[in-house]
């Protein structure tokens, strides 16, 4: 009987064992049934490959089933790469609180949120670019990309005024609308 109930319950932790994916950063996330995902951490115990998941709970994983994620350099990104839109925001930004910084490569938001301030910085992929509004969708110290889902990063929406004058509209709904101009 006991036999029979610890094969019962093994069986459906296999069978409720997600899929390991190691992302383009060296990351490795489980995706669950649920549509959820979990970074867990993947050790060698000996022979065997251990994944370990934040709550302290652990599973066996076979070392091949651990999946690579396909580092993809999107056709948005490639598409607008040399867009004049897009190479007007290389440079610094400042105002009403917020700061952007664009390299070719990489780029930093600072955001003042009460008495503290949000930074992030990484690598900046173009989403969309709509030249009639003169507005450009980009994603912000993205950590990595798995198809179209993004894992990490913030997604501004800026309109470009002129070649000195940006409006950050990502919180337009909230009623907050932020007017930047160039440094130099």
């Amino acid at each position: 009987m006991k036999k029979a109930l610890f094969t019962a319950i093994v069986a459906g932790i296999f069978l409720y064992a997600g899929e390991y994916i190691t992302l383009d950063n060296g990351k490795v996330i489980l995706l669950k049934p649920d549509g959820t995902w979990q970074e867990v951490k993947v050790v060698k115990k000996g022979a065997d490959t251990i994944a370990i998941k934040p709550d302290g709970t652990w599973e066996r994983v076979e070392a091949k089933k651990i999946e690579a994620a396909n580092k993809l350099e999107t056709a948005v990104d490639k598409k607008y790469k040399d867009d004049p839109l897009v190479k007007t925001l290389i440079g610094r930004w400042r105002g009403d609180g917020i700061y952007y910084q664009f390299d070719y490569d990489n780029a930093i938001l600072r955001k003042k949120e009460g008495h503290t301030t949000r930074t992030i910085t990484g690598k900046w992929i173009v989403e969309k670019v709509d030249e009639k509004s003169r507005r450009v969708v980009v994603n912000i110290g993205e950590g990595a990309r798995l198809g179209f889902v993004t894992f990490g990063g913030d997604i501004r929406k800026l309109r470009i005024v002129d070649e000195n004058t940006i409006v950050d509209e990502t919180e337009k709904i909230d009623g907050k609308v932020y007017t930047l101009h160039r440094v130099r």
